[in-house]
C-alpha cells in the first residue's frame, strides 16, 4: 500500500467519526482510494461549489432542474455497472451515475444552496427527500421530482412480490450512504472476479465501526491472493489495535499467521 493510499484510509476513518459525516469529502476520499489515485480535494469541492453558485432557484426542485435539465446529468443506462458511476469525481466529470451517486450530488449541491435534502435508502433504488416536506422526493436516476405515492409505486414496480413498508422511505445517515456505495462496488468487483479492484473497497469497509471479522478475513485473503501478504498482516495488526475486545484476539491471531508466512 502506498503512503497516499494509507492516508486515504486514515482520512476516511477520521471523517466517519464526525456527526454528521461530511458526505462530499468522504465520497471523494472513497473515489480516490478505489481508483488508486490522489484527488485534488479542494479542486473537486470547488466544482460542487461552482455548480451550486449557478442554481438560480434555491429550492430542491430548482437544484434538480439545473443539474438534470440544464446541465444534462442523467442516470447511466448504458454502462450502469461501471465502477466510475460510483465515483463522485467521475460522476461530476461524465455527468452520469447511478441513483446513489447522483443522490450524493443532489444532496451536496442542495446543501450549498441552503436547501436540506436527505438520503433515502429505498431497497433497489436510492432516493432523495426534501427535509421540509416529507412528501417531496427526487428520483435521482431520472432527475425528476416525485411524491411519496410515486416512490411507493416505483418500489412496487421494482419488487412486485414484496410488501412495501413506510420505513423504506425513511432518512438514512451519511455513513449508511457511504456503506451502500461501497457495497455496490464490492458486488461489481466480486461479479467481475477482480480481486485487485475489490481490495480497496474492503479496506474502506473495515474503517466502519460495525465491520465484521468475516470482512477482515475477506480482505486478508484478497491481499494474499495478489501477493501482498505483508500488507495483509500489517492491516490486520492495525485493525486489531482499534477493534473491540471480542474480536481483537481473533484478528491478532490472523495477523500472526500472516506474518509467519513471510518468515
Amino acid at each position: 500500500m502506498t503512503s497516499s493510499q494509507h492516508s486515504d484510509l486514515s482520512r476516511f476513518r477520521e471523517l466517519l467519526v464526525n456527526t454528521p459525516v461530511p458526505l462530499d469529502l468522504a465520497a471523494l476520499t472513497l473515489s480516490g482510494h478505489c481508483q488508486g489515485k490522489t484527488l485534488d480535494f479542494d479542486g473537486e469541492l470547488s466544482k460542487l461549489d461552482n455548480l451550486a453558485e449557478q442554481v438560480s432557484t434555491r429550492t430542491l426542485q430548482g437544484v434538480v432542474e439545473y443539474l438534470f435539465d440544464d446541465l444534462g446529468f442523467a442516470g447511466d443506462e448504458v454502462k450502469y455497472f461501471s465502477p466510475e458511476n460510483s465515483y463522485l469525481d467521475k460522476v461530476i466529470e461524465n455527468k452520469r451515475g447511478i441513483p446513489i451517486s447522483l443522490a450524493v450530488l443532489v444532496i451536496e449541491v442542495a446543501r450549498r444552496c441552503s436547501v436540506r435534502a436527505l438520503g433515502v435508502g429505498m431497497p433497489g433504488h436510492f432516493l432523495v427527500r426534501e427535509y421540509e416536506d416529507p412528501n417531496n422526493f427526487v428520483n435521482p436516476f431520472k432527475g425528476e421530482m416525485m411524491t411519496r405515492d410515486d416512490a411507493q409505486e416505483l418500489f412496487v414496480r421494482l419488487h412486485p412480490s414484496a410488501e412495501f413498508k413506510d420505513d423504506y422511505l425513511a432518512q438514512v445517515t451519511n455513513q449508511a450512504i457511504l456503506s451502500r456505495m461501497l457495497n455496490n462496488l464490492r458486488l461489481i468487483h466480486l461479479k467481475d472476479r477482480s480481486t485487485k479492484d475489490l481490495i480497496p473497497t474492503l479496506e474502506l469497509g473495515l474503517c466502519f465501526d460495525n465491520s465484521s471479522l468475516a470482512e477482515a478475513r475477506q480482505l486478508a485473503s484478497a491481499l494474499e491472493a495478489v501477493g501482498r501478504t505483508d500488507d495483509a498482516a500489517r492491516q490486520m495488526d492495525e485493525l486489531a489495535a482499534r477493534s473491540d475486545q471480542r474480536e481483537t484476539d481473533e484478528i491478532r491471531a490472523l495477523a500472526t499467521r500472516l506474518w509467519s508466512r513471510l518468515n
